[in-house]
């Protein structure tokens, strides 16, 4: 095995593999895999994928994903989490824990074996656009208990957790897969604030930690923390004593890749001390970077005993969570169900007194059209027309009324004022509200006093903008929607604002 190749992970393009990238593992051994959406039919279909893949590149190469749970999900026929912020507003240390074996259950009977999970960020800034409803919360007390959590569950079920984003991405205003965010955080403010949950995972035996893609000006003012030798060796290593696994964060995100070549971003990750870089491209990308690595390797531009360290980390981690043979059938265990359906409900929030929906009456559902949602999501969703469905379902006449994203106009109004019932005003996922859409939605409520509520099952914070009374669910997944609809008809919201 090639020392700098067998550091790399790689993706792959579809749900089957190609004659080139059949060649690709078989020839240059690779350290893992990042499984993402694209990947999966079911978990039936990736569980015979992953069992070819390693056939391929060994028992030891690492498959991982990003199962986080609410928005960020890759396999969604295996149990899964609702979001973190969910889990923090219904703060049961216990829940987090049992919900996260759930998950490594889930993942370990496809052949996953980490986890890039649970993000330990602390979500101190409203605006920030990626992380938000992904954190548990922004009290360092209250995250790093469900972060540890979170971590011992995973690893109880024999999946390694990968703690992100290393030091914190939660005070961010903008979205490192699109640009570089940079925060002036001195090293004493990180400790005090934001290093906290990252303590709590690593003393709760993490295996592995991702890193952000952030310039942390007072601490390095010209390298991103994935690429910054004084973040990872100094910060990391030697303040925090992590022993584990470094993966970087995807070194195609903008925040990376507007700056620096393929092969220059990965070679300046492995001097900074990150062990295993994540690539995304097609087979000729990844053949572009070992081939660069190795050429780094020979010119002396890489020390071969950082990599003989970095490959030990991972072997370890290997051994530590080794991939079991793919069983599909066994991801379900009973009461499984019930524990999310019960995770989710216990999740939800309100704000005043909800309008309680009388069975058989009209209800009028008003949200903008549906639309991509950002990039750690990769995934188009539509909670007003899926909440639709279910009340529909449920015997009540509903109305849905879209208007496209940003754009409200009178019709629109017109037409969510026609029918008498409830009228439940549902924010657009996530991404800022216009000020045109929060003076429809003030419209709205003005015109049906009583009878009015703003559900957010995607970004918590636009409450700050919108009418109440409020029904939070963090979350637009189905067990997330089915507690929002039992919650309209009476149910009881017992959680609290983790925020």
């Amino acid at each position: 095995m090639s020392t700098a190749t067998g550091l790399l992970f790689l993706d792959l393009s579809s749900t089957s593999l190609t004659p080139d990238e059949r060649e690709l593992l078989a020839s240059r051994r690779f350290a893992g895999l990042t499984v993402f959406a694209r990947n999966v039919q079911d978990r039936f279909q990736l569980a015979d994928y992953l069992s070819e893949v390693r056939e391929l590149a060994g028992d030891d190469f690492i498959v991982a994903t990003d199962q986080e749970g609410g928005r960020v999900l890759r396999v969604l026929d295996l149990p899964y989490p609702p979001a973190a912020m969910a889990l923090g507003a219904a703060d049961d240390a216990e829940l987090t824990r049992e919900v996260a074996r759930a998950t490594a259950r889930g993942l370990r009977s496809t052949g996953i074996n980490v986890d890039f999970a649970p993000v330990a960020d602390l979500n101190v800034n409203p605006l920030n656009p990626v992380i938000a409803d992904r954190a548990f919360g922004t009290d360092p007390e209250a995250v790093s208990r469900h972060v540890s959590a979170f971590v011992t569950g995973l690893q109880d079920e024999g999946v390694a957790a990968t703690v992100k984003h290393f030091p914190g991405h939660g005070d961010t205003s903008l979205d490192s897969h699109l640009a570089l965010p940079k925060l002036e955080r001195t090293a004493e403010e990180l400790r005090t604030l934001e290093l906290r949950p990252f303590a709590a995972a690593l003393a709760s035996g993490a295996a592995a930690v991702m890193t952000a893609h952030i310039v942390f000006s007072q601490l390095d003012s010209r390298l991103p923390a994935t690429l910054s030798p004084v973040v990872l060796r100094e910060m990391l290593r030697e303040g925090l004593g992590f022993a584990g696994v470094v993966f970087s964060d995807a070194l195609d995100m903008k925040a990376i890749a507007d700056h620096y070549s393929p092969v220059e971003a990965n070679l300046l990750a492995l001097q900074a001390g990150v062990d295993a870089p994540l690539n995304i491209g097609p087979v000729t990308h990844h053949l572009l970077i070992a081939d660069g690595l190795e050429q780094a390797l020979r010119e002396g531009r890489l020390d071969p005993e950082l990599l003989a360290s970095a490959r030990a980390r991972l072997q370890h981690l290997a051994q530590r969570f080794p991939a079991r043979p793919a069983d599909p059938e066994s991801a379900w265990q009973p009461g499984d169900e019930q524990l999310l359906d019960g995770a989710a409900a216990r999740g939800l929030v309100k704000e005043g007194e909800l309008p309680l929906l009388a069975a058989g009456e009209p209800v009028t559902i008003v949200s903008a059209e549906p639309r991509l949602l950002q990039s750690a999501t990769q995934q188009l969703v539509d909670p007003a027309g899926e909440l639709a469905a279910l009340l529909r379902s449920e015997g009540f006449q509903v109305e849905l009324v879209t208007y496209p994203a940003g754009e409200p106009a009178a019709a629109h109004l017109g037409a969510a004022l026609d029918r008498p019932g409830s009228l439940l005003f549902i924010s657009r996922v996530y991404g800022r509200l216009e000020p045109a859409e929060q003076r429809f939605a003030a419209e709205l409520a003005a015109a049906r006093a009583g009878r009015y509520v703003s559900v957010l099952p995607g970004n918590p914070y636009h409450s700050r903008v919108l009418p109440g009374p409020a029904l939070f669910s963090f979350g637009f997944r189905p067990a997330s929607l089915r507690a929002i609809a039992r919650a309209l008809q009476g149910a009881p919201v017992t959680g609290s604002h983790p925020y």
